[in-house]
């Protein structure tokens, strides 16, 4: 989600192909990826011929592929409404690069960064992991603690903007179940995370619907509508998320605090998240920066670092520098003992929201490629052990991050866009990103030879919506490839 994405929304005037539903699959010999059901007419794409196949030698792949996607890539170079273009396209499955511009200077990436806040935890955390909010008391004391985990899916009812999230309603029938008789009040603990606000954030974001501040609970990431993914943001989630469930058990008041008292506490009731694939999902299919920055609070608190923007931001470095996907140069693949060297990233924060973000469009295509690349089997059709294969085990671990992106002219912030015909509606998936002068577009598409490309295009000091409809013409004349 963007600082524009106010104006953005009511200009845009794409339109959705729709008709009957179909599924898409591309298949890496003993893995699977799919797409789910989209309202599209397109027709299905063709499996993935598996890498390794007997006889054909990958760089031979590359070579066939180069001649196609050159001709694409090089007018898109010379369009203007791309303003300044740092861009690479790779094949999917032999990791070769087949055309790059600008593909080693760091650029704004604009919410692109979220691939690789989406690569480090699940290259970090246990995909089933869940947050648990709980309810404690303290000693004697009539006053009941809502203590969150850092979960900004919390619904009130189990109906808001999150599928599958907590309810505070079930949390209070259980304190009321637990409880013998009615609070005084409730406190909130918020002592789990520090800064709230990023520096280089706009507090227009709150108003104009794109993030609230960084608390450790609040009920669907301070949207004041739950049915509205742009909605209004609260500024103050974790007084809300306490005033719910104050009137719900019954409580008089609610307040904040920062400072937990002494002593252990005893556990009333608590309920928990959604799994963490289901969050990573949630986070990248609507752009959401809220949950972004706090599954990244997650990954630093889980590798020992403070859950602050400096500390998110070094765990998803320190993370993807421990699987050889290092951004500390153009190229990635840096160990994380090593010294930054030329086109080594900027992290700032973990949505992409802060305009100091820097990256290069081969930091994110490695991700992307370490994600799309086969897993082969032996000579009996036999999975082979991963754990024998270099990067085999980060490749099972980063398949979600695929299926979380995305699905062209079907969902979350593609769902308006490859309108008219486009040839990629149902068949790209990418992470899109939105600031002022910068539109990026980041992920794959399954050619109509059966082959995938990945692509990153970052456009600084361009024209948004010309710089939107350019991209996907770009990608849609990509997915025609034979």
């Amino acid at each position: 989600m963007s600082r524009t994405a106010a104006w953005i929304a009511s200009a845009i005037a794409f339109c959705v192909v729709v008709g009957v539903v179909i599924a898409f699959a591309f298949v890496y010999n003993s893995r699977t990826l799919t797409v789910e059901p989209a309202p599209v007419v397109a027709p299905a794409a063709a499996p993935l011929a598996p890498v390794g196949t007997p006889g054909e030698e990958p760089m031979l792949r590359d070579d066939a592929l180069r001649p196609l996607v050159a001709p694409i890539m090089d007018e898109a170079g010379k369009n203007k409404a791309l303003g300044t273009l740092h861009a690479a396209v790779f094949n999917g499955a032999t990791g070769g690069e087949l055309w790059e511009s600008k593909s080693r200077e760091l650029a704004t990436p604009a919410s692109s960064m979220k691939i690789l806040t989406a690569a480090a935890v699940l290259l970090h955390l246990d995909h089933n992991k869940k947050l648990t909010t709980k309810v404690v008391r303290y000693g004697d004391s009539a006053d009941l603690y809502l203590v969150g985990a850092g979960d900004p899916t919390l619904s009130e009812s189990g109906a808001g903007f999150y599928d599958d999230a907590a309810s505070l309603t079930d949390l209070a029938e259980k304190v009321k179940k637990a409880q013998g008789s009615t609070p005084a009040k409730v406190i909130v603990d918020t002592s789990l995370f520090g800064e709230t606000f990023h520096e280089k954030w706009d507090k227009a974001g709150l108003s104009d619907g794109y993030v609230s501040p960084i608390e450790s609970i609040q009920i669907d990431a301070g949207r004041k509508d739950p049915t509205d993914n742009n909605s209004q943001r609260t500024d103050k989630p974790a007084e809300v998320a306490g005033q719910t469930l104050a009137k719900l058990i019954g409580a008089s008041t609610a307040e904040v605090m920062k400072d937990k008292p002494a002593g252990e506490p005893t556990v009333v009731a608590e309920v928990t998240s959604a799994p963490l694939e289901t969050r990573v999902r949630q986070m990248m299919v609507h752009s959401d920066n809220v949950l972004a920055e706090s599954l990244a609070r997650e990954l630093a608190i889980a590798r020992g670092l403070p859950p602050t923007f400096a500390g998110s931001a070094k765990a998803v470095r320190d993370t993807l520098a421990e699987h050889n996907l290092g951004v500390e140069n153009s190229d990635g693949g840096t160990k994380a003992d090593q010294p930054a060297g030329p086109g080594a990233a900027v992290i700032s924060d973990s949505s992409g929201l802060s305009t100091d973000n820097q990256l290069t469009p081969r930091q994110l295509v490695a991700v992307l490629n370490a994600a799309a690349r086969p897993l082969p089997t032996n000579e009996d059709g036999e999975a082979i052990d991963l754990s024998q294969l270099p990067g085999g085990l980060d490749t099972v671990k980063l398949r979600p991050l695929l299926d979380s992106l995305p699905v062209a002219a079907v969902s979350g912030t593609l769902e308006d866009r490859y309108g008219n015909g486009n040839p990629g509606a149902g068949f790209a998936r990418a992470k899109t990103g939105t600031l002022d002068g910068v539109s990026a577009l980041a992920g794959y598409v399954v050619t109509d030879g059966g082959e995938v490309l990945t692509f990153v295009m970052l456009s600084n000091e361009a024209q948004l919506l010309e710089a939107r409809a350019a991209a996907d013409e770009i990608v849609g004349k990509l997915k025609q490839i034979k």
